[in-house]
């Protein structure tokens, strides 16, 4: 057998955390340092009920009818259960209270002065003090039907007390030293076996060691070679046949004490710490409860058992068939028969033959008594094929709601504002609608006794509401004049499964799968026929998204599919999706970008957005990655594609936010799954992808920015193939024209050569984008012609062409000649390639293509030859500033502004 571990829950702030299980165990109690009770009906509870008792409550104690905690104020205060209100004082210390048991008729308490008292009933004043430690006390026990009282405080001493008597019986020391309770992380944690109370266990270092209370020697010690740290607490299980022990390390042992091993515990996640208290669950030895040193709370339970009882016998039978040599059990018959069909070895040969039939199949005319036809029908039968374990479907859930069943709970959270349902004891029921701004609407307070509304939908327009156990549909628009409320009932008892309202439509999807269209005033519009289960709705302005189950479950997934609906006036339009959720995982938030693009997430925080152009769902962040620990989680509220982030609530150790205290909102950005993205690289790449996805503000200023830094960082990595496909596939001139500029900066006049051969091709791109723009609504694609390359011929130049020169390039030839610059600049050359300075400024567009456009007209030919090439074609490529006119080996290239 092996124990599981259940998710971490965040119960209180980092520090000592005290728990107990109410004698019943319908309740776990916990209390920290943040002064705060909660109380838990299990592990699953996401809406715990919190009292405030004080700045830190250290421990606490149930009776049964009362709850003790320790208060701030160095008292032990006693409170009603569970209604926490106050029921006076049973002890006063002169230091804070650092441990609570409750046995029987009697309490104990110990404190940091040293000092421990005991109280007999509820009499306050009439208690026993027990003096002898020298330290704060840490933990105690105590076994009410023989008056034993075990404690261990900071001095390092165990001290067992008869606490009727106030003696001392037994004093064990070796046990670590601390000078305050809460620099202690070795708490020792003394227990009696709590049935007949013969043996008590306390924890040393990597052991348990368990004393006969007899004659107070070591009965035996329990070890568990699979934990690393040392152990810091322990407890007895309430049939006194389990003990439990808590470690630093926030590993668990649980050991067999008849058997006096260790059993299987599961490992501890990464975020779990040193253990400070264990309980019991005093209605079962399956499960354990215990906390740790950061305040989270969470339980391990009996899993199920890897082998079953009935395969004990299996080896024995078989070695029993080995041993008859035949495998076959014979039937008795009349002695007659048997002795006609014995061969004298004592084995019927008859017998033998209908068994060797039967296993086979075959039924002979002779077998016709009803015991051999039993015996064959029950061998014959084919054993039943075993059955795949399928992927559990979803259930209808809206986005952005917590769960029904709890008592407290969110119908809707979005960008709007908040819907909370409140469910009293008393069965009443009422519903709080508080909006973002409140310049929308008034906060309001509904009452939701009679129509027991569990589904809602907000927006700036309307608040739908609705119940999964009735057919009526009840909107309140919020922007009306006059009655703003109407109502209706569903058809042939249709039941509503999801809702959603947007800012023009109410859409509803049915339990006979319609999707229902109605305006925001409550006009009925299209009824449409959905292709499977519903699973969640989410809409924005005039559009409608609705996940359903497209096929059944595999082993590994679901497969869901949605239907995009866009309504245009009386007319609609739909568009099927399928959505990419990952193998094993589940649908967990529906909803639209504040610019209208489908997204959602899924339970492992997966968020992924859908682009209308690209016709693809591309993933944007992963939520989990943002989080300090794995046991949290986020609910996400809100996405913006304008200024990037993710609205979302962190939900410590649970999937849902608390009700009460209002927990915060937090902003996280949004990260491509880039490969190596912590590289500057893939974090320049990730910008510009998303500046490309998204309708970012200010995207195309971004982009541009964006790539001419990862242009610098291809140049600068000495990579300037992929520097010129970088810019060759954004095709933007302007960013060749800052591409060119900066390859010539930087003396990369090859490169610059390279990039400005791209300014007709990235022309003819750009005009076929504008033609795709004004033929995409018409569904016309434009094809994009890009300008032939010039065919090179092989043919070896025996010598530089003499070249005729124009008007234009003859007075081009006197200011290049007449200029003292060049000469300086050709001798410097000479000696060493010349870098340009990174303080001079960057050309500017003019200087860059220099060359006016009534000097281009003039030339006659398409290919220009420069005076310096026509000298020398092989001469060094420079670039002139004062002139402005890049030259290369081969042409100058001319560029237009």
């Amino acid at each position: 057998m092996s124990f599981s571990r259940s998710s971490l829950r965040y119960a209180h702030t980092n520090g000592y955390t005290g728990l107990l299980y109410t004698p019943k165990g319908d309740f776990m109690i916990t209390c920290g340092t943040d002064g705060d009770i909660r109380h838990w009906t299990c592990i699953s509870d996401d809406d715990p009920r919190s009292t405030c008792l004080g700045e830190f409550v250290m421990c606490i104690a149930h009776t049964g009818s009362r709850l003790l905690a320790s208060t701030d104020r160095n008292t032990v205060h006693a409170y009603t259960f569970p209604d926490m209100d106050s029921d006076g004082i049973l002890m006063r210390f002169t230091a804070p209270v650092t441990c609570l048991r409750v046995s029987g008729a009697f309490t104990a308490a110990g404190s940091e002065d040293t000092h421990i008292k005991v109280l007999k009933g509820d009499n306050a004043g009439a208690e026993t003090i027990l003096e002898g430690h020298k330290g704060p006390v840490l933990a105690l026990d105590l076994y009410a039907e023989r008056h034993l009282l075990a404690s261990v405080a900071g001095d390092g001493l165990l001290k067992v007390w008869q606490f009727e008597k106030g003696e001392e019986l037994k004093s064990i020391s070796g046990l670590p030293r601390v000078n305050s309770f809460e620099s202690a992380s070795l708490f020792g944690t003394p227990s009696f076996e709590p049935l007949r109370g013969e043996q008590l266990a306390y924890a040393l270092d990597k052991e348990i060691i368990v004393l006969n209370t007899s004659n107070w020697e070591v009965a035996y010690k329990l070890q568990d070679d699979r934990v690393s740290g040392s152990y810091s607490c322990c407890q007895f299980s309430p049939n006194g046949q389990r003990l439990a022990a808590g470690t630093t390390s926030g590993e668990l042992s649980i050991f067999d004490v008849v058997q006096r091993k260790a059993l299987s515990v599961e490992a501890p996640p990464s975020d779990c710490k040193s253990i400070t208290c264990l309980a019991w669950n005093p209605t079962t030895a399956d499960e354990l409860a215990y906390c740790d040193a950061t305040g989270q709370l969470g339980t391990i339970f009996l899993g199920e058992e890897e082998t079953r009882s009935g395969l004990d016998g299996e080896p024995e039978e078989e070695q029993d068939e080995l041993l008859t040599g035949t495998g076959f059990e014979f039937e008795g018959g009349d002695d007659e028969d048997m002795a006609e069909t014995d061969d004298g070895d004592g084995i019927s040969l008859e017998q033998l033959k209908r068994k060797v039939m039967s296993k086979s199949g075959y039924v002979p005319d002779e077998i016709d008594d009803e015991q051999s036809k039993h015996s064959i029908a029950s061998n014959s039968s084919v054993p039943p094929a075993p059955q795949l374990k399928l992927f559990k479907q979803q259930a209808p859930f809206q986005p952005g709601a917590t769960p029904i069943d709890l008592e407290h709970h969110y119908l809707a959270w979005n960008d709007v504002g908040i819907v909370t349902a409140h469910t009293e004891p008393s069965g009443d029921g009422a519903i709080d609608v508080e909006f973002h701004d409140a310049s929308v609407h008034h906060a309001l307070h509904l009452s939701n006794n009679y129509n027991q509304h569990n589904l809602a939908s907000l927006s700036r327009s309307a608040l739908a509401l609705a119940s999964t156990e009735s057919s009526k549909l009840v909107v309140i628009a919020l922007a009306a004049a006059g009655n703003k409320e109407w109502s209706l009932s569903l058809p042939d008892c249709e039941s509503v499964e999801a809702l959603v309202a947007t800012s023009q439509l109410i859409a509803v999807a049915t339990s006979h799968r319609f999707l229902r269209l109605f305006s925001v005033m409550g006009t009925q519009r299209e009824v449409l026929s959905l292709p499977g289960q519903v699973v969640a709705l989410a809409g924005h302005e005039n559009s409608v998204l609705c996940v359903y189950h497209a096929a059944g479950c595999s082993q590994s997934q679901q497969h869901l599919a949605a239907m995009l609906v866009n309504v245009s006036g009386l007319s609609l339009r739909v568009e099927q999706l399928t959505l990419p959720l990952t193998p094993g995982r589940q649908l967990n938030w529906l909803g639209f970008s504040d610019v209208g693009s489908p997204c959602f997430a899924d339970n492992m925080g997966l968020v992924q957005l859908y682009r209308r152009a690209s016709n693809a769902w591309f993933p944007i962040c992963d939520t989990l990655k943002q989080s300090s620990s794995v046991s949290n989680n986020y609910f996400i509220v809100a996405l913006s594609e304008r200024r990037q982030i993710i609205e979302a609530v962190l939900c410590r150790g649970s999937s849902y936010p608390m009700t009460n205290p209002r927990p915060m909102l937090q902003e996280l950005r949004m990260q491509l799954p880039l490969c190596d993205i912590e590289l500057e690289k893939s974090e320049l790449e990730d910008t510009l992808l998303r500046a490309s996805l998204m309708q970012w503000e200010g995207a195309e200023k971004i982009q541009k920015e964006t790539a001419i830094k990862l242009f610098a960082l291809a140049c600068s990595s000495e990579c300037e193939t992929r520097a010129r496909e970088l810019i060759e596939s954004i095709a933007c001139t302007e960013l060749l024209q800052l591409a060119v500029k900066y390859a010539s900066k930087r003396g990369r006049i090859h490169l610059s050569d390279r990039l400005c051969e791209l300014l007709p091709q990235l022309e003819a791109v750009q005009e076929a984008r504008k033609q795709q723009q004004l033929l995409g609504a018409n569904g016309i694609a434009a094809t994009i012609v890009l300008p032939m390359a010039p065919v090179q011929t092989t043919t070896p130049k025996l010598a530089p062409k003499a070249m005729e020169l124009s008007a234009s390039k003859r007075g081009a030839l006197k200011r290049f000649t007449n200029s003292p610059n060049l000469f300086r600049a050709a001798a410097a050359g000479a000696s060493r390639p010349a870098t340009p300075d990174v303080t001079t400024a960057l050309d500017t567009q003019e200087n860059l293509f220099g060359e006016s456009e009534s000097q281009a007209s003039d030339s006659k030919d398409g290919e220009q030859r420069s005076p310096l090439n026509s000298v020398n074609p092989f001469a060094m490529k420079r670039k002139l500033v004062d002139t402005g006119v890049i030259f290369g080996s081969e042409k100058l290239k001319l560029a237009k502004k």
